[in-house]
């Protein structure tokens, strides 16, 4: 089994911005990590195999939230199941 950051298997990582793309490539380049960048600004970051190799949390990992409001009888956002005025409402 290949090990993680060669080329056989790069780390593969999820970012919200071209900013932090570059900043991620960067790091990996200073490692000597090989990595694969994908930028979805919808989606919330992935930085699970940088923190693998590194050993430590990435620092300024932020979830992207997206501005869509939550009526009172929408399902809760937790996934509790419950209402959302019944539960974090």
């Amino acid at each position: 089994m290949a090990k993680l950051g060669t080329k056989n298997k790069p780390v593969i990582v999820r970012v919200a911005t071209e900013e932090r793309a570059s900043e991620i490539y960067d790091l990996c380049e200073r490692n000597g990590w090989k990595v694969v960048i994908g930028i979805e600004p919808d989606k919330p970051e992935d930085l699970s195999d940088i923190q693998r190799l590194s050993g430590v949390q990435v620092e300024n990992t932020k979830t992207i939230v997206n501005d869509v409001e939550i009526g009172r009888n929408d399902p809760c956002i937790c996934g509790s199941g419950k209402k959302y005025k019944k539960c974090c409402g």
